[in-house]
Order: C-alpha cells, then structure tokens, then sequence
C-alpha cells in the first residue's frame, strides 16, 4: 500500500519545466530533452526510441523526495547505493510526457537484486500461442510482454545486507494511454538496456553482464 500511496503522490510533483525567453526573445522549449533523463543514459538509439515510445521529444522526471530523502529524480549513484535497499527506497527513473497534465508516468525502469533468474528455455516451452511475448537475445534473458513493459536480466554479482546476489533485475513499465501506438517492442527494450548499461557501469560489472551497445532484433516465434 505504501508503494501506492507513493506514486500516487509523485504523480502530483512531476518536474516542474517553467519556458523561458532566450537572448533573442525566442520561448525556450518546456522540459527536457530524451538525452538529459534517467541521469542522461539515453543518447543515439535510446534517445530516438523514447521520443517515438511518446510521440514527443520532451520529458519531465520527479522531483521531491522518496521515503528516505533521496531524491527522486533518477541517479546513476544511487541506483548502485541503493540496489540492496527496499522498493520505496531505491533510485528509479520515472519519465512523463512535459506537455502531458494528466499526472501520469509515461514509463518507470526500477532496478533489483535476484539471486535467481528464468530458464530461457524453459520459458520458451511455456509461453503459449496467446502470449505475444517478443525476446531479445541479450544478457540472461530478455523480453516485451505485449503493451506491459520490458524485463531484462543480467550476471551482475552484488552484495547487500543478506549476502551477495549474482544477478540484476531491470524491469520497464510503460503505461499504455501515454505510449504511442506506432512505438515497437524494440523501442522500449532500446530504452531499457541502454539505462541497464550505464547501472552495471555503476556497479563495476559491466564485463560481467555483457549487455551489448546495440540491440539485436527480437528472436522469431
């Protein structure tokens, strides 16, 4: 409930981009561009898939703080620092459209430490013919589940206050009346590992998840 009751009230203090006038007299553009959220992990690729996942090209993130003061505009830093904590406590990236006023999030990308992950293969067999689940094939496992989001895992040993963990959960969660439908499953998996990249740069074990500057194209079925 907590968790709820938390973004129900970032929601309400979406980053403030007041316009501007430029030496020229010209209004300044409101927001940011794709390239300066989520701690500027979105450049080429990544930049062009989040402005087509919005149809626009500028954002907005969170400001105000989360249940333990940080704030909760995204950090790179703090992800790492963060990693082993609780869910209301972590550095996430949470982006909204800057000429949107409904309040909600475009999509958010959280990051989490498991000490488990699931069986390619065996995912495969399980997935029915009305999951219309895209794959990747990128780090341990990788996928787009119809308009929900993306999910990828991948090597990246940490440790916390319980012991150490092998592996990173990074989960994307796209809110379906803010994505455009002309968007792609690509576009979302684009946005997630190039933030995925730069937090296992952060954590010291990029070698380790070997999570590549390109992403491939879906696996077929």
């Amino acid at each position: 409930m907590r968790t709820i009751l938390r973004w129900s009230a970032g929601a309400a203090i979406v980053l403030a981009a007041t316009s501007g006038c430029s030496g020229g007299g010209g209004q300044q553009p409101t927001g940011m561009a794709a390239s300066q959220v989520c701690d500027g992990t979105l450049t080429g690729p990544a930049a062009t898939s989040l402005e087509r996942i919005g149809d626009t090209d500028r954002f907005t993130e969170l400001t105000g703080t989360n249940d333990i003061g940080d704030p909760n505009r995204f950090s790179l830093d703090l992800a790492a620092k963060r990693l082993h904590t609780e869910l209301g406590e972590r550095s996430e990236c949470s982006v909204y459209k800057a000429d949107d006023d409904s309040g909600l999030y475009m999509l958010k990308i959280r990051f989490e430490p498991t000490a488990s992950r699931p069986d390619p293969e065996k995912a495969s067999r399980e997935q029915g013919s009305a999951d219309d689940r895209s794959v990747f094939p990128l780090g341990l496992y990788a996928y787009v589940a119809e308009e929900d989001g993306a999910s990828l895992f991948f090597s990246c040993t940490t440790k916390g206050p319980e012991g150490s963990t092998p592996y990173v959960m990074a989960s994307l969660f796209a809110n379906k009346n803010q994505v455009d439908a002309g968007s792609t499953a690509k576009d979302r998996m684009v946005v997630l590992n190039a933030v995925s990249r730069a937090v296992a740069e952060e954590l010291n074990c990029a070698a380790e998840a070997k999570l590549p500057a390109e992403v491939p194209d879906a696996l077929p079925g």
